[in-house]
């Protein structure tokens, strides 16, 4: 896949991002770049608002990268607001490398 076949999640109205094998959003759509309020490309969740979370939301990451099975789960973020999100996170590949997406919506 490549970012030129996500440009339609630009348009949706939940969050939809690609991360690397290290954590880095690599590609976000623009409703999680406006939650964010700050480019978020080129970083990690250690580096974004909701840093305090950022452990919890990289360890299913890895074990999605590891496990190569979709996680169906709730996460949890307190900043920019208290959030409690609906996510799935899968394993693709993203411009010819291994990567961890992930579609949610704010449920709370």
């Amino acid at each position: 896949m490549q970012a030129k076949n996500l440009e339609i999640f630009n348009e949706m109205p939940f969050f939809f991002w690609v991360k690397d094998e290290e954590g880095r959003y690599i590609w976000v759509n623009r409703a999680i770049s406006q939650m964010a309020k700050e480019d978020i490309i080129g970083k990690t969740d250690h580096e974004l608002p909701w840093a305090d979370n950022a452990d919890a939301l990289r360890a299913v990451d890895k074990q999605v990268l590891e496990t190569g099975k979709p996680s169906f789960l709730h996460e949890y973020v307190d900043k920019p607001s208290k959030a409690t999100l609906s996510v799935c996170k899968f394993v693709g590949e993203f411009d010819g490398k291994r990567c961890a997406f992930g579609v949610s919506f704010i449920i709370e």
